[in-house]
């Protein structure tokens, strides 16, 4: 497997982070970016990944329908009812 070579421009503070670490860890600089990227690197895809989009393969309806339809009274107000009572627990003493 060949190498690759990615110029990396640092800004000033990170620059000497990255060659103070190099120093305490007795790594080159370089190795030391190409092992915090190894370890880094599923955090930072983790944290930054996309969403996986649509959470269902149903189309949605057409807008024209879905007004038609949200416009409509709801008609099932006493069977939620009935149900809601059917779960009522007594209470023991």
């Amino acid at each position: 497997m060949g190498n690759a070579v990615y110029p990396l421009p640092l800004d000033e503070h990170l620059a000497r982070d990255v060659a103070k670490a190099a120093e305490e860890t007795g790594l080159s600089r370089a190795e030391l970016m190409r092992q915090a990227l190894a370890f880094g690197l599923p955090k930072v895809v983790e944290a930054l990944k996309r969403s996986a989009g649509r959470l269902t393969t149903v189309d949605p309806w057409p807008a024209r329908t879905a007004r038609a339809l949200y416009r409509q009274e709801d008609d099932d107000h006493e069977q939620i009812r009935r149900l809601i009572g059917a779960q009522r627990f007594k209470e023991v003493d």
